[in-house]
């Protein structure tokens, strides 16, 4: 009966503030264990680096950068870092607790997805990873085995720098890499070099495997699928899942490319790519079930299957044996393995062919255990054996030449050949202090150029020279061209100066004029700048166009007309709504035009255009004209008509038998128009 041996870490309190659990899952750099923050009281997933790592100094330092660096980011689609330390030799991360299983479970269980799905999940890792890369960080590992998939549904990628830790660690890009071989960028095979572009390519092939349920690169040794990535283009997703729109297919492409500088430039442009993509398909094509091209036996057996199972993809592998199959030569391990192969064929066919050559013995003759018994025969098969002998003495020395001569031809490639030189990686556009530690970390010297950049950000590389992948000697110097960032150019006053005075004043400082409009002014003169585009803050950058606006002059305005009869309200609105102002305002009787109507207006300064503020002059009517009605009352009848007559006014008489005015309606001193009717009553 076999005893299961209990993890030595569970139930140990690490740190003095972690305690161990259980261990939920086990990779190439580390084992992971759910554990109890016991200061804060929370679930955590303890990372404890392997034994070899953790006894390895360079890369408990670099793994405490990397961590740290991690630590910094914030993001609902990466699993946070909560804390990194070492304690009695063992390494180790604080994260995030994600309950639920990983991607690889998910592609596993079910790929090929439908392409609606595919799309939504590659989203969410994109997502995360556009995150990163906006803070300069690159994963180096992205696989189904590091985006873990919570039990609320979300996906959140894990492990960020970790990769670059250890292979930092075990020697740095020009002796060891460590990665996952299914997922590995060609330049990552070659040169270890790896910026936002190498998780796009990993990132292109978790898209191929969810849509298709098939790695694109599967079967044989670790550097033979390395040396595919580097020697073939990913399949077309399309070869193997017919009916898939073009664009599926050309987003595939983008972003694995095997020239870096033909992919997505990070995870945020192939991210845009994707929601680009989904928004221009119907749900009909979205959700339709797939259907894959069968793979024969031959060919689903080379490769494990049709589905891609769940295994441990991390290897360690030598760079220059990545680079002897990149180049289409065996590689070390692999020429050992054959000339030991060769050499043990050789040798059996040589016996046979020693052995057949000896004379057979005869069965009267023979002695004990069937060997000849006349000393003619023991003699022949003396010969022999010792035929055999010097043969093999004759192999053993020519396969030992053989190797002391690959060996010094070995040493002499990797310390005088073309092997010495190395070749610049990749480092665009990653932040100056990450292609720093990378062309360091290749043995090449950094120098720093800085020179103003209009797209690139502030502190992130331009270009190198030599420009990457050119192959240089060790200690070389590669400078690194650095942008400031976009040349600011400050923008000047244009206001009051004419348009050719702007726009001189516009290229002087640098900047470009852009479209000059004119409008109206009541305050500068006809053919100055009224306005401009840009304050003089901020700052823009050079070549920016700067529009600006210039003076008309005084807008024109035509006077209402037809005011006359209006009433005096209704004509001072119609003038103060047309930007003008009710001047002079003067009243007269007349005999047509009601009293407070308008009877005519003039404009001031009369003549000409008029502008906003100008004057109009009004006459107003005070009604028809009148006359005051004098007293009648004592005067005879005949002279209050003489009167009467005299300011048109008509007469009514009542008379009770006399001729004397003795009342008068109106009364006196009332004002009348003329015409207007005057009773006078008369009495003895």
């Amino acid at each position: 009966m076999t005893t299961a041996v209990k993890d030595p870490l569970v139930g140990r309190l690490i740190d003095g503030r972690y305690l161990v659990h259980d261990r939920i899952a086990s990779g190439g750099m580390a084992t992971v264990y759910l554990a109890t923050d016991t200061r804060l009281e929370r679930p955590v997933a303890l990372k404890v680096m392997h034994t070899h790592l953790a006894a390895d100094a360079s890369f408990v330092a670099r793994f405490t950068r990397e961590a740290r660096s991690a630590a910094r980011l914030s993001h609902p689609g990466v699993v946070s870092v909560y804390d990194q330390g070492a304690s009695d030799s063992t390494v180790y991360l604080a994260m995030e607790y994600i309950p639920g299983r990983t991607l690889r479970d998910l592609v596993a269980a079910s790929a090929p997805l439908t392409l609606g799905d595919s799309l939504d999940l590659i989203e969410e890792v994109l997502d995360g990873l556009a995150a990163a890369h906006a803070a300069g960080l690159v994963h180096r590992d992205v696989k189904p085995e590091n985006v873990l998939v919570g039990d609320d549904g979300r996906l959140r990628v894990a492990d960020f720098g970790l990769a670059r830790a250890a292979t930092t660690a075990t020697g740095g890009a020009t002796s060891t890499l460590i990665g996952t071989v299914g997922y590995l960028a060609p330049e990552l095979v070659l040169d270890g070099a790896s910026d936002e572009r190498a998780d796009v390519y990993a990132a292109g092939v978790v898209l191929y495997e969810l849509l298709t349920g098939r790695a694109p690169f599967a079967g044989g040794a670790p550097a033979q699928v390395a040396f595919r990535h580097v020697s073939q283009d990913v399949p077309l997703v399309s070869d193997v899942r017919p009916g898939l729109p073009p664009g599926v297919d050309e987003l595939v492409a983008g972003a694995t490319h095997r020239e870096p500088d033909h992919r997505f430039r990070d995870a945020g442009v192939m991210l845009e790519q994707v929601r680009d993509l989904r928004d221009s398909l119907p749900d009909t094509v979205l959700d339709a079930p797939p259907a894959l091209v069968p793979q024969s036996p031959a060919v689903a057996a080379a490769v494990g299957g049709t589905r891609v199972q769940s295994r441990d993809h991390v290897v360690a592998l030598p760079v220059g044996e990545l680079r002897d199959a990149a180049s289409g030569t065996p590689t070390r391990a692999e020429t050992r393995a054959h000339t030991r192969a060769e050499t043990r064929a050789e040798l059996r066919e040589q016996e046979r062919g020693a052995t057949r050559a000896l004379p057979r013995p005869s069965p009267a003759g023979s002695g004990p255990l069937g060997l000849p018994a006349d000393d003619d025969e023991r003699s022949a098969a003396t010969g022999g054996r010792r035929s055999r002998r010097k043969l093999l003495l004759v192999l053993v020395a020519a396969l030992a030449a053989v190797l002391l001569a690959g060996g010094g031809a070995a040493v002499w490639a990797y310390t005088a050949g073309p092997l010495s030189k190395l070749a610049v990686p990749g480092v665009v556009p990653g932040t100056l202090d990450s292609a720093e530690q990378t062309l360091r970390a290749r043995e090449l010297v950094p120098t720093v150029d800085y020179q103003y950049d209009d797209d690139v950000a502030a502190g992130r590389v331009i270009s190198t020279d030599p420009a990457a992948g050119a192959r240089v000697d060790k200690g070389s110097t590669v400078t690194l061209h650095v942008s400031r960032g976009a040349q600011l150019r400050a923008v000047p006053s244009l206001t009051g100066l004419d348009q050719d005075a702007a726009s001189k004043a516009l290229q002087d400082a640098g900047l470009a004029v852009g479209t000059v409009d004119q409008d109206w002014s009541e305050t500068v003169p006809e053919g100055l700048v009224i306005r401009q585009q840009w304050g003089p803050n901020p700052p823009l950058k050079a070549g920016t166009e700067v529009g600006f606006t210039t003076s008309k002059g005084r807008e024109p305005i035509t006077a209402p007309t037809d005011l006359t009869g209006k009433s005096l309200a209704d004509a001072t609105k119609e003038i103060t709504d047309a930007g003008l102002k009710v001047g002079k305002t003067d009243r007269q009787n007349d005999d047509t035009v009601p009293k407070d109507s308008v009877i005519s207006a003039a404009a001031d300064p009369s003549g000409g255009d008029l502008h906003r503020g100008d004057a109009v002059d009004l006459v107003v009517s005070d009604g028809p004209s009148q006359v005051q009605l004098q007293d009648m009352t004592g005067k005879s009848l005949d002279e209050a008509k003489g009167l009467l007559s005299a300011q048109d006014l008509q007469l009514n008489v009542i008379q009770f038998f006399g001729t004397r005015v003795v009342k008068q309606d109106p009364a006196p001193g009332t004002l009348l128009a003329p015409g207007s009717t005057v009773t006078l009553y008369t009495a003895p």
